[in-house]
């Protein structure tokens, strides 16, 4: 046993054949010189065989700058002293208390002394200097002990360590605890003693051990001791650990079954497995009522159960375990402190569980029944409450109650009919309800979903009569749309072009003319459909043209320039027609901007009069026409002085280029002065006004005419 152990024992029990050394001439403390106090003490007061004693001598009102001399003796259990050599202290200047520590057994007493023997040992303490009145000056004021236990009492399950010294190495020793009342042996053993002569053994006490004083006995083959190795100690009931008492659930509900459980532990750490608890369980009301807690093998826990009723206040509920409320069978009790857990008690909810089919053609009666049960799972009757039942409309506007439902006792269900009138069609929840008279009142609802066979609405719709042209804003109505079983809730338009709306009269226009399938798809308040479709025609917008003249006279062989300006809002021009009213007609592609004509009269003609007609030919075929004024178309004019067209004064002033280049040439080859050549200019005004004449023209254009032939 370490000392620092043993420091905490405060009880020993020893054989009464063990001698009880009395004091008799021995002073636990003497005052040799006025104010002068000793004290002697042990540490620990019991320890082991084999261990050592720590001897503390304390010094108060010692004389300063004094030296002091002592001797420490002690007496074993066999009568033998063992003394000290001389242990000094010197105080110092002002030093007026001190302290000197020895360790027995230990090389400071003479022989060193002896720690193999059981029973009490007497020390103290003789001063040599300075001189005492008298000696000794300090004794243990009990003693201290060497013993072979570990401790001198026990509880139940904890294990005896047994240690003793002074044997032979290896020498074989015996060791036997009996009960001191009845002398029944518990250990027999046989145990061998180590190098330096030390025997040990230990025994588990059974949590079943009888409670008595107990001797324990070690005997060396060969070493015989005085006195023997035997010693008495004490064993009593375990103090069994339950540290906590826990409920399975922090809440419950009426008519659940509260569950508590602890575990209870031995001093030496094992669980126990055996024996009954006595809990008490007050509710919130404060009345108490007992319980017993049992061994469960797999949960290996202490249970106590306590059912619930369905009309038990609600609030907070205590199971408490008090002090030694235990017992494992063996008078082992715990725990030291009670222990408590405190669960809620709430309001049962009923739990509702509602049978019926999912769907419900027109006209088809509506049967259910339904169970409900408290949580443990006890039924709701018409006996022990009651139960009501309707059906609410996912789409708002019904909320029927069902009059038909009633609890069938042969069944053991509640059971309900419904006949629909003129519901409208879809999901509907079918909510079953119960409660019964307990204050406050358990209650519980549930809801299953159902469809009736819906009645499919009507889609219809009107729009814009009459042409219809591109860019137009065309109104459609479906109002005429409507559902027998409630209301229309969407319209959704599809117009033909792959543009989309909504709405009950969405307007649309469209862009392109041609002949547009449109539909409307209503949804009602059930989520069922119906389309109406029909044909929407869009006429196309004729294109725009306008021309405007050059000039609205001419003369023949003379040109007419028209500006035209033509456009199509839904399209694009595609071919423009130019009727110049003489027979010819110019056509473009695309949208022209200008065009020109020459109008020709054979010679000798009187003067005409032409309109132009300017046609234009959008994209889609569709055509549009203008008309111009007027243009009046004269002949060439005859006179003395014939005009002539503008290239044959080309002709002209080609001669006369070629006659200068001539006369320049001549000039060149003949060298003739400036003077020789001088040209008269004015016959050559001359003979260009001869050419002028309208009988040398015709000569030309005669001989134009035969060079062509």
């Amino acid at each position: 046993m370490p000392q620092a152990k043993a420091t905490r024992y405060a009880v020993l029990f020893l054989l009464s054949a063990l001698s009880m050394f009395s004091f008799a001439g021995l002073h636990s403390a003497h005052a040799p010189t006025t104010g002068t106090q000793y004290t002697l003490t042990p540490l620990p007061f019991i320890s082991q065989e084999g261990y050592s004693i720590t001897l503390i001598l304390s010094v108060s009102g010692a004389s300063p700058g004094t030296l002091y001399q002592f001797n420490f003796y002690v007496r074993d259990p066999s009568t033998k002293l063992w003394g000290s050599i001389v242990e000094n202290y010197t105080t110092s200047l002002g030093e007026t208390q001190f302290g000197i520590i020895l360790q027995y057994p230990s090389a400071a007493f003479v022989g060193i002394g002896t720690n193999s023997l059981v029973g009490q040992y007497v020390g103290w303490v003789n001063q040599l200097r300075p001189t005492p009145t008298s000696n000794p000056v300090a004794a243990t004021p009990n003693g201290f002990w060497f013993i072979l236990t570990d401790q001198t009492e026990y509880q139940r399950t904890q294990t005896v360590g047994i240690r003793a010294s002074g044997y032979n190495a290896s020498e074989t020793a015996t060791v036997i605890i009996r009960t001191q009342t009845t002398s029944t042996i518990v250990l027999n053993a046989t145990a061998t003693a180590s190098s330096a002569g030390v025997v040990t053994g230990s025994w588990k006490i059974p949590k079943g051990a009888p409670l008595d004083n107990y001797v324990v006995t070690v005997t060396g083959k060969k070493t015989a001791k005085n006195p023997a190795d035997a010693q008495g100690f004490v064993i009593k009931a375990a103090s069994v650990s339950i540290p906590i008492l826990t409920s399975s659930k922090t809440l419950y509900q009426r008519t659940e079954t509260m569950k508590f459980s602890f575990t209870a532990r031995y001093p030496d750490g094992q669980y126990a497995n055996s024996g009954t608890a006595l809990l008490t369980v007050t509710g919130a009301g404060g009345n108490s009522v007992p319980i017993t807690a049992v061994y469960d093998s797999v949960a290996q826990t202490f249970n106590a159960t306590y059912k619930t009723f369905f009309d038990n206040e609600t609030g907070t509920w205590t199971a408490s375990l008090g002090v030694n409320g235990f017992d494992d069978g063996f008078g082992n009790t715990g725990p030291t402190t009670s222990v408590s857990t405190s669960p809620q008690l709430q309001l049962a909810t009923l739990t509702i569980t509602i049978t019926s089919k999912s769907y419900f053609a027109i006209g088809e009666q509506i049967k259910f029944n339904a169970t409900i049960q408290y949580p443990d799972l006890t039924q709701l009757t018409d006996q022990t409450g009651q139960a009501s039942a309707f059906l609410l409309f996912s789409g708002g506007g019904h909320n029927d109650t069902i009059t038909q439902f009633v609890f069938d006792s042969t069944l053991n269900l509640w059971v309900g009919t419904y006949t629909p009138g003129n519901e409208p069609g879809g999901l509907w929840s079918l909510t079953v309800a119960g409660a019964d008279p307990a204050f406050p009142a358990n209650s519980g609802k549930a809801t299953k979903t159902i469809q009736l066979q819906d009645r499919i609405p009507t889609a219809s719709f009107t729009f814009t009569s009459g042409t219809i042209l591109t860019s137009a804003s065309v109104s459609f109505d479906g109002t005429a749309s409507f559902d027998p079983d409630g209301t229309i809730v969407g319209y959704a338009w599809t117009f033909g072009d792959g543009s989309t709306g909504s709405g009950a009269t969405p307007a649309h226009s469209y862009s392109i003319a041609g002949t547009y399938s449109v539909k409307l798809n209503v949804t009602d308040n059930s989520g069922s459909t119906a389309v109406d479709t029909q044909t929407v025609i869009i006429t196309d917008r004729p294109p725009t043209v306008t021309l405007a003249l050059s000039s609205t006279t001419a003369t023949s062989g003379s040109a007419i320039v028209i500006t035209i300006s033509a456009s199509d809002s839904d399209g694009a021009i595609a071919t423009t027609t130019v009727n110049w009213g003489d027979g010819t007609t110019d056509t473009i592609s695309g949208p022209p901007t200008t065009d020109s004509h020459t109008y020709s009269l054979a010679s000798g003609s009187s003067s005409a009069t032409y309109t132009i007609t300017v046609t234009v030919h959008d994209n889609s075929g569709s055509t549009m026409s203008a008309t111009s004024n007027p243009i009046a178309v004269q002949p060439i004019q005859s006179s003395s002085n014939v005009s002539f067209p503008l290239y044959y004064f080309g002709i002209l002033a080609v001669l006369i280029a070629a006659l200068l280049v001539g006369t320049f040439l001549a000039f060149r080859r003949h060298k003739v002065t400036h003077a020789r050549l001088k040209i008269d200019l004015e016959a050559v005004k001359a003979e260009a006004g001869r050419i002028e004449n309208q009988e040398f023209f015709q000569s030309v254009k005669d001989q134009l005419k035969k060079d062509k032939e």
